[in-house]
């Protein structure tokens, strides 16, 4: 009888270890513009309508829903034991600010016929830097998030429609922080250098850094580089300085972040709290 009691107890022992081996912890909202994290254990595979996710030692994945997308989700993963966990994921539209900048120079307006040469040939550095992101497994961003900026004022929110003097532009990808010139500028993340580049029409001196699974994030308007391409990189570790480089009117960072191609909310990473 004594014996048959501790089959007993090992079987509930083992079904409950089985059950929260299962478990996941899902971090960040399903939303337009948000980064979501996935914690378990015992990840075989895992995929997001027809995404396959990368994920890190069986346990940490991450996933992100673009601005403006609206298409609803599967998420399917499943467990070495053969469970599979199904998660219908609806998009709830987000409303964004449209902000309205008058009497900024004619040439923040509309690009002169002569540089689009100049302009063609960046973007495809730019190309060519994003073609290496999400190619690891690895979470470099596992340690965490952090603001690249102490101190500074919110000079333009991520998502808002820009009119500059009458001009309908493009959504806002990122979010820009108005600090003086030479103010360090720190990884808001570990991860891999993928781009360090120099004198850039649009963004100036520039930085894009790869945190694993295709989070990434760059830095517009530096005054000063401090780092290489393929370098890795602390969260924390000073990687320039603001200027006011490129396509800027005066000195500030623009701070984006996206999950592979798709433009997450950089305010929203700094409210993830999963380690």
């Amino acid at each position: 009888m004594h014996i048959k009691k501790q089959t007993i107890l090992l079987l509930i022992i083992l079904f409950s270890s089985k059950l929260f081996s299962q478990e996941l912890k899902y971090y960040g909202s399903f939303e337009q513009g948000s980064l979501v994290i996935v914690d378990g254990n015992n990840i075989e595979w895992a995929w997001l309508d027809s995404t396959k996710l990368k994920v890190d030692d069986k346990k940490l994945l991450t996933f992100g829903f673009d601005a403006k997308e609206t298409e609803n989700k599967i998420l399917k993963i499943k467990h070495n034991d053969g469970k599979v966990t199904l998660k219908k994921i609806y998009l709830p539209l987000r409303k964004y600010r449209v902000q309205r900048i008058n009497n900024t120079k004619r040439q923040f307006s509309k690009t002169a016929d002569s540089l689009q040469q100049r302009i063609k040939r960046e973007r495809e550095i730019i190309k060519k830097s994003r073609a290496k992101i999400g190619k690891t497994d690895s979470a470099f961003y596992k340690s965490g998030f952090m603001r690249p900026i102490k101190g500074g004022r919110i000079s333009s929110v991520f998502g808002s429609q820009r009119i500059l003097n009458g001009v309908p532009k493009n959504m806002h990808n990122g979010l820009d922080i108005a600090v003086p010139r030479g103010t360090p500028i720190y990884a808001m993340a570990d991860g891999i250098v993928r781009l360090a580049g120099e004198n850039f029409y649009y963004t100036g001196n520039n930085i894009l850094l790869d945190h694993g699974q295709g989070i990434n994030s760059f830095y517009f308007h530096l005054s000063k580089l401090l780092v290489k391409e393929g370098q890795r990189i602390k969260k924390g570790e000073i990687i320039g300085r603001v200027g006011t480089t490129g396509r800027s009117t005066g000195p500030h960072l623009h701070w984006g972040v996206q999950w592979y191609s798709k433009r997450v909310d950089p305010a929203k990473i700094l409210q993830l709290r999963f380690n």
